[in-house]
């Protein structure tokens, strides 16, 4: 399903705007998965005549996949995904983070059994050139499928363009501006030069229609169709099934009991052994049900690498199994986070050994 704001879309980051002059307004750069849960639940109980928040039991249960992005191109919708942390570029040159084997009598403060990751050679000191906020999904499934492509250079962009408007206050008397009250909206554009850009939800039923969405109930069209869930790669599995070992990749943020791992130390009976996550992200909101600010969490972001191990007894009927359990899932620890989409994953190869650190 394809979500097309038709004015720039403001996603809160939960500081305070007030209508004090120089108060400003900052919108995420890109909305959390709640958002879109929140507003795709709210149209689709009024579409089916639910009352709100009486029935908000149910309408929880309605779980969904996303948000993505995509870009309307020649031939349809092309598919976007955050970019992956474990890629890093150096001059012109893109190269793998991958886990780390510690030098002899060396040590870090990670968790027990959490190796390093980084670059093996002491060499690369150059300053890191940014990359592409988004990639396209053609460069992304490459850099799944390859472990460390050479030459490689991903195609994308930086996502919907930030919009900034001033506005004045207004005296309800003589209809003029207040002097001195200006304040400011940030919001997102769903437009990259020409081409239009529209978020991508994956709902157990999809709903159509003109809704509001985000801050000042700004009007977003609804429509069914859209790039549909990838299938998973077999040349994966095959990769799996050698390795038993693989790279786990968030495509929208997630929350996990352990801070940044999961409950147990395994997705799903694969064992974490390293991880590239970003900084976290706070997360709060309104809770509808009890007429309350939900408490603020914190969540890995989209873009984190894990890297886990497969247990060795795992045949290939397992590892196939555990491969289409996580491909395009929610992972989160809770069940609720899961259907409000925190936590959607894709898999990449990895041959499971670990770089040696180089010495200076």
């Amino acid at each position: 399903m394809l979500i097309e704001p038709r004015d720039p879309l403001i996603v809160r980051d939960g500081r305070p705007f007030t209508n004090s002059p120089g108060a400003r307004a900052k919108s995420l750069p890109f909305p959390f998965p709640q958002t879109l849960a929140g507003a795709y639940r709210t149209r689709r109980a009024l579409l089916e005549g639910l009352p709100l928040p009486e029935r908000a039991e149910e309408v929880l249960r309605w779980a969904l996949r996303g948000p993505l992005l995509a870009e309307e191109g020649k031939e349809g919708w092309r598919l976007l995904l955050p970019r992956p942390l474990d890629a890093l570029r150096l001059g012109e040159t893109l190269y793998p983070l991958r886990p780390l084997e510690l030098p002899r009598g060396a040590g870090t403060n990670l968790p027990e059994g959490l190796l390093p990751v980084g670059l093996p050679s002491p060499s690369l000191k150059e300053k890191p050139a940014p990359l592409e906020a988004f990639w396209y999904w053609e460069s992304f499934l490459r850099w799944l499928l390859e472990d460390a492509p050479e030459g490689f250079s991903p195609e994308g962009h930086g996502g919907p363009t930030p919009e900034l408007r001033t506005h004045v206050s207004l005296n309800p008397t003589t209809q003029t501006a207040r002097e001195g009250f200006l304040f400011q909206t940030s919001g997102l554009e769903f437009a990259r030069g020409r081409n239009r850009l529209a978020l991508v939800l994956w709902p157990e039923e999809e709903v159509e229609g003109i809704f509001p969405l985000g801050g000042e109930r700004r009007l977003a069209f609804w429509r069914k169709g859209g790039p549909g869930v990838p299938p998973l790669p077999e040349a994966l599995v095959q990769r799996l099934v050698q390795s038993k070992a693989a790279r786990i990749l968030f495509l929208t943020p997630a929350f996990l009991e352990g801070a940044y791992l999961p409950k147990g130390g395994a997705f799903r009976g694969a064992r974490v052994v390293a991880a590239v996550v970003g900084r976290p992200q706070a997360v709060s909101g309104w809770d509808l049900r009890e007429g309350r600010p939900k408490p603020s969490r914190r969540a890995v972001p989209a873009g984190s690498v894990y890297f886990v191990r497969l247990p060795e007894a795992w045949g290939e009927a397992e590892v196939r199994s555990w491969a289409e359990r996580t491909w395009f899932q929610n992972l989160s620890d809770a069940e609720q986070d899961r259907r409000d989409g925190f936590g959607l994953a894709a898999l990449g190869v990895w041959d499971g050994k670990l770089r040696k650190w180089e010495e200076a």
